[in-house]
């Protein structure tokens, strides 16, 4: 059996990070009980400079994407490709783009309980289709309760130690000029970057175990 550690380096909003995900699961399940998996989620903010209590999603990224247009543009095609991978990406003019400090806290203490996928999951879920506001701290506290952390666990998670932690990681990433999301770094040793097809990531496990035997 093949043992595999995946970290990957992305964002609770960063949708091509849930795609990302989505397709990695498939070439995970289709490769079988021949290899198994630990995935770890590792923090990168797409959006380091929004607020506390975030931004309105249309105008910051009418900004930065040139025009609302393109911003719908690029919305309807995420759309289209998420649907094919069963993903619902819904998106309107009230949607809140959230600062995502506090949900990359409680992924870090996830990550120790082996909660962090699902975690994430629930994230993406809430917020690409549920359109909630995931940097909102009781939005935050009621998914992570959900997917079975404790109250402990969520104090835990919103600590100074833990914000400290997490700004580390943060820096980190940005040394190693870790920029693209979502990143995902295979056994510590190999890293590849964006939301591959599913038979792309098999054919990269299948080879990297293969340069390990």
């Amino acid at each position: 059996m093949a043992d595999f550690r995946i970290d990957i380096i992305t964002d609770v909003v960063c949708p091509l990070g849930y795609l990302g995900y989505t397709r990695l699961k498939q070439a995970m399940e289709h490769l079988g009980d021949d290899y198994r998996f630990d995935v770890y989620w590792q923090p990168l903010e797409l959006h380091d400079n929004i607020p506390v209590d975030g931004v309105d999603r249309m105008t910051y990224l009418s900004q930065r994407f040139g025009s609302e247009e393109r911003l719908n543009e690029t919305d309807h095609a995420l759309q289209q490709v998420g649907a094919e991978a069963g993903i619902e990406f819904n998106f309107n003019d009230k949607t809140v783009l959230p600062n995502t400090r506090l949900a990359h806290q409680l992924v870090q203490v996830a990550n120790k309980k082996q909660q962090s996928t699902n975690l994430m999951l629930a994230l993406y879920h809430n917020y690409f289709t549920e359109l909630k506001d995931v940097g909102n701290k009781a939005t935050l506290q009621d998914i992570a309760l959900q997917v079975g952390l404790t109250q402990e666990d969520i104090d835990s998670a919103f600590s100074d130690k833990m914000a400290k932690q997490v700004i580390q990681k943060i820096e980190h990433f940005k040394r190693l000029e870790i920029e693209t999301s979502p990143t995902y770094v295979f056994n510590d040793k190999f890293v590849i970057h964006g939301p591959h097809q599913a038979e792309d990531f098999a054919k990269v496990i299948v080879d990297i175990a293969n340069k390990s035997t």
